[in-house]
């Protein structure tokens, strides 16, 4: 960031360096840069305003109440403070947010954190808590303290818009930010990251309560036993005979094809609803196949053995709980997933207990929201494939071939397991890496937009489909991704940088017209 005259100097502050100085410390202990120049440098690090301590005046009485211990622990400290809010200096601001929060939320004050030089902070700290010891007032830093005697509170800060102009601010961001997307990296270890949620032996979840009247009552648990499974209960309800009579009747048929594209059985006696939801999964590589009433489920539950079913509770023939029941109690039909559906009027009698009893994995009501319906069928789908073949074995031998110079080999095989399961998000995002790696760009912004459709809050997807669309000239899709990924982005300086980032692209796209 030009703070160090030359090359030489930061070869020196690097050989210097240990594991408790940060580098930034390292060169303002050997006097290579002053404190301010290094705050600077820290803020557009950061993505943070910094105080330069050296130069503050501060009141020793904001840390009544306070442990010394825990200030020095946390290494943070009150610097100023003014209508409500207090301004709290930390070396490790992103660390300590939570306890500052909570610590001065019981002044009533708001607080604003922001960084510090690891080493000032220290100073400073031992300094103050010192300094209330002896009933001082004030304690001013050293430059402060150069202007004469401290009669009031000064704050000395830097904010990263401050430290430079526009121009050059966009462009180390840009650098930043494209450092980032383009280096090397694990794939096998930094899918882990994702937001994919690991389903549960018994998911649900459940549409609010609605407040038409009798909306409240639950549904009657009637045919069934106390708990899921195959086995009724010894005390299992009238009808549990019909339903054990529907299971033995689906026990004959093919098993669950794993080699093949994922199936869904969708089974609703409204036809909307039928093709809506054929629209939607189909061009996800799923197969589907409809019924219109739970006779004409059972009937293709027999012929073909699907991943997951989805199926209207109040069904022409045998109900969707029924329906539900039987292929729980099945042995052919073990691991099928199956999500219950009901219009809102009804969703509020569709309580968890009634879910648990009859074995449904998940509920949605309609209206339906298609994206939280396809999160929860990727799931099943996930959990249904899992006991039937082992997907991570065959992941890992495609990534094997990878660091042994076999790229070719390693696309391949994972484009086989896409093929296999168009809803593997961590095998398109490892092959959207490598494609990437090799320059096939238009190829890895197909795998990436899978990607990001099937996991849309999977913040290296989306920062890294930003960038290749900006690699093509799509400015407008890089911003618009980039603005999409910022909510999910965890590292408080990447996220300063893609805002100035795409700040920098709208106003350059903007000048263009």
């Amino acid at each position: 960031m030009g703070v160090l005259p030359d090359e030489a100097t930061l070869a020196d502050a690097l050989a210097r360096q240990s594991e408790r100085l940060p580098i930034g410390s390292i060169c303002y202990v050997l006097g290579h840069a002053g404190e301010r120049e290094l705050a600077e440098a820290l803020s557009i690090q950061s993505g943070r305003p910094a105080i330069v301590l050296d130069e503050c005046v501060i009141d020793t009485s904001l840390i009544d109440g306070i442990a010394p211990d825990l200030l020095r622990r946390m290494q943070m400290l009150p610097v100023f403070a003014e209508a409500g809010t207090v301004i709290v200096a930390a070396s490790r601001p992103d660390e300590v947010a939570g306890h500052a929060n909570a610590l001065f939320a019981r002044r009533g004050w708001s607080v604003t954190l922001c960084v510090a030089l690891s080493v000032t902070v220290a100073r400073t700290v031992r300094a103050v808590i010192a300094a209330r010891g002896r009933d001082e007032l004030r304690w001013a830093g050293p430059v402060a303290a150069s202007d004469g005697p401290a009669r009031h509170p000064r704050l000395a800060m830097v904010s990263p818009d401050d430290t430079l102009d526009d121009a050059l601010l966009g462009e180390r961001a840009q650098q930043a930010v494209i450092e980032d997307v383009t280096k090397e990296i694990q794939v096998k270890n930094l899918f882990h990251e994702t937001s994919e949620v690991e389903v549960n032996s018994r998911e649900t979840f459940l549409a609010p309560r609605a407040a038409t009247a009798g909306a409240d009552t639950p549904w009657p648990v009637t045919g069934v036993g106390s708990s899921p499974g195959r086995e009724p209960a010894p005390d299992g309800g009238p009808g549990d005979d019909e339903v054990g009579e529907l299971a033995r009747g689906l026990e004959r048929g093919p098993e669950v094809d794993a080699t093949g594209p994922p199936r869904l059985l969708i089974v609703d006696d409204d036809f909307a609803t039928r093709h809506l939801l054929v629209k939607e999964i189909e061009p996800r590589g799923y197969q589907v196949d409809t019924a219109a009433s739970g006779t004409d489920a059972l009937d293709a539950l027999r012929q073909a053995a699907p991943d997951v079913v989805i199926a209207d509770i109040l069904l022409p023939g045998v109900d969707g709980f029924r329906l539900c029941r039987a292929i729980k109690r099945t042995r052919r039909l073990e691991g099928v997933g199956v999500i219950l559906m009901s219009a809102v009027i009804d969703s509020g009698r569709v309580t968890a207990e009634v879910l648990e009893k009859y074995g449904a994995d998940g509920y949605a009501a309609k209206p339906l929201d298609t994206t939280r319906l396809l999160r929860i069928v990727r799931e099943l789908v996930g959990r249904r494939r899992a006991r039937t073949r082992n997907d991570d074995d065959a992941f890992d031998a495609a990534i094997a071939r990878y660091p042994a110079g076999d790229v070719d080999g390693a696309i391949e095989m994972l484009r086989d397991g896409v093929a296999l399961d168009p809803a593997a998000s961590k095998v398109r995002f490892a092959l959207a890496n490598l494609l990437q790696k090799e320059a096939r760009i238009e190829e890895a912004i197909d795998e990436y937009e899978s990607v990001v459709e099937l996991e849309p809050r999977y913040f290296p997807a989306l920062t890294r489909l930003a960038y290749l669309y900006y690699k093509k000239g799509h400015t407008l899709r890089a911003v618009e991704t980039w603005r999409r990924a910022l909510p999910h982005c965890e590292d408080p300086a990447l996220r300063r940088n893609i805002e100035l980032f795409v700040r920098k692209l709208a106003q350059d796209s903007l000048a263009a017209r």
